[in-house]
């Protein structure tokens, strides 16, 4: 018995040392066919580095160790396997790449923030220059008045050419035109001294400052994704109390010591370099940089792609081309009743916007008891802070909701009605409680004012989104003109009761305009080409 064992084992033994070659020969056939080892270069086999890789005499090198650098091979160190080695190769990639992409959008950012601050230089010149210029050309308050008030309905035409400029030249193109215009307008407005010459050429800037507004909307819906817009929108929208807040500075120095002409050259100069600087600085989309575009269309699902493809074998369809300039206006803007519901929102936000910049202080002083005009001014003066911190905000919190923005303006608006009647109903001689209403409504007022114009840009085709910052624009102004002499003749006829029943009233409009689209973030959502066809 212990015979027949031991033949066994040795029989066994015999057995395993015949196969030893076979199994090390599979051993290597699986090894070289592995991505690691077929990506090693030349010179280099499994198992052995030749010598003409690496001199004389080979060795025996683990191939995972000779096909990828020493940083991907401490994480072989637990677990050796060449998917660990690609997914570490594609780890470090992917940290590069966002890098380089947030890089360039804040440097886009800061570039549209710093030059529609100075358009809003060159736009202010005028008003801080003008009391100077009316004592040097012996005008009166109606002259200035008359060279003040062809500024805004031209600025309301403009912003809607140009927006359509923007979408066929390119955003950068439009925003240096503008400043380098808006730049020579002012030089030659500090030359003339004829009244009429003088209202021609501020006309003529209020155009050309039009220029701006929808040439940034169309740089950042390009250079940012929908989740981060918001906020940047938001934050764009601060560089113009930058630039409100310089020019009464600058031009105040330059009328002192220089007159009321270096006060409008100055800044022209300053626009026409700002200009050539947005020529050559700014790019207008992410690819032309190399980069990728933030906004990539949405992915159909597998399903869609196989229904659409049997659709198509039946109906034997060719394959849509891309539609024309004017096609694509007319389909994203003209028959887009998410944009004209927009449009009519923002008539009704300028107009009580307008209505409290340009008659509060009016009624501080009329009925609240704070007859003077300084004091009454500070009063008020809290709407633009209170602003400033609520079209922030709306931009934080519509990104935090994934985009529902319309949720957002709805809120607002129906929260503004009551910070107007907080704002009316206000104690009279207490100006720290009236300038804290006054915050309030401006907290309420600018939230939707953000929103609308950001709203509309990414609910039209993204080589649209200039045209429709530009018509929103044109609307938006026309409520605002309608804020002057209709609601002061409603003050003088039924009282000022009226005046801020009215405003409230017009806050309730947006949100049913809007109710239709509550739900939508995107243009494709709304499927305008599908009803265009």
């Amino acid at each position: 018995g212990e015979q027949l064992c031991v033949a066994m084992a040795l029989q066994t033994a015999a057995r395993v040392v015949a196969d030893l070659p076979g199994a090390a020969q599979a051993y290597r056939s699986r090894r070289v066919a592995s991505p690691a080892v077929a990506a090693a270069p030349a010179g280099r086999k499994y198992g052995v580095v030749t010598s003409a890789a690496f001199g004389a005499g080979p060795r025996l090198e683990h191939p995972a160790r000779t096909a990828v650098p020493r940083v991907a091979r401490r994480g072989l160190q637990h677990q050796r396997s060449t998917a660990t080695v690609a997914q570490a190769a594609a780890g470090a990639a992917a940290e590069e790449v966002p890098s380089t992409v947030r890089n360039w959008r804040l440097y886009v950012f800061a570039c549209i923030w710093i030059l529609y601050s100075i358009y809003y230089i060159t736009r202010g010149s005028f008003t801080y220059s003008a009391p100077a210029l009316r004592a040097d050309l012996n005008l009166s308050m109606t002259d200035i008045g008359r060279i003040t008030s062809i500024f805004p309905l031209m600025y309301g035409m403009s912003k809607f050419a140009s927006g359509v400029l923007a979408d066929f030249l390119g955003a950068r193109a439009i925003l240096a035109i503008g400043l380098i215009a808006s730049g020579v307008v002012n030089l030659v407005f500090a030359s003339q001294s004829s009244l009429a010459m003088l209202a021609l050429l501020w006309g003529a800037n209020g155009f050309f400052q039009g220029f701006g507004s929808p040439a940034c909307a169309k740089l950042l819906t390009a250079w940012y994704p929908a989740k981060q817009r918001g906020r940047w929108w938001a934050a764009w929208t601060t560089s113009n109390n930058f630039g409100g807040f310089l020019i009464p500075i600058l031009a105040g120095a330059l009328v002192k010591f220089y007159g009321w002409r270096a006060a409008m050259a100055v800044p022209g100069v300053i626009g026409i370099v700002a200009g050539v600087v947005a020529l050559i600085a700014i790019r207008d989309k992410p690819t032309d940089v190399g980069l990728p575009d933030p906004n990539p269309p949405i992915e159909k699902s597998a399903e869609d792609d196989e229904s659409e493809a049997k659709d198509s074998e039946e109906k034997e369809v060719e394959k849509p081309k891309e539609p024309s300039t004017g096609e694509m206006l007319m389909t994203y803007i003209f028959k887009n009743p998410a944009i004209w519901a927009l449009g009519v929102s923002y008539f009704f936000v300028y107009a009580i916007r307008q209505g409290f910049v340009s008659w509060s202080h009016f009624f501080v002083m009329d009925v609240k008891g704070i007859t003077d005009p300084a004091a009454a001014n500070a009063a008020v003066s809290t709407l633009e802070l209170g602003g400033l911190a609520g079209g922030l905000f709306s931009a934080y919190l519509s990104d935090k909701l994934n985009g529902h923005r319309i949720w957002v303006v709805a809120g607002y608006c129906a929260c503004l009605a009551a910070a107007i009647a907080g704002f009316y109903l206000a104690p009279s001689g207490n100006a720290f409680l009236i300038s804290c209403s006054v915050a309030l409504c401006g907290f309420f007022i600018y939230g939707p004012q953000v929103l609308v114009g950001l709203i509309g840009a990414e609910l039209s085709h993204p080589r649209a989104v200039a045209t429709s910052n530009g018509l929103l624009g044109w609307i938006s102004y026309t409520g605002a003109a309608c804020a002057g002499e209709p609601l002061a003749f409603v003050v003088k006829a039924f009282g000022w009761g009226w005046f801020y029943s009215i405003l409230a009233g017009c806050t309730f409009l947006p949100i049913l305009l809007l109710i239709p689209f509550w739900n939508v973030r995107r243009y494709e959502e709304l499927n305008l080409g599908k009803k265009a066809a």
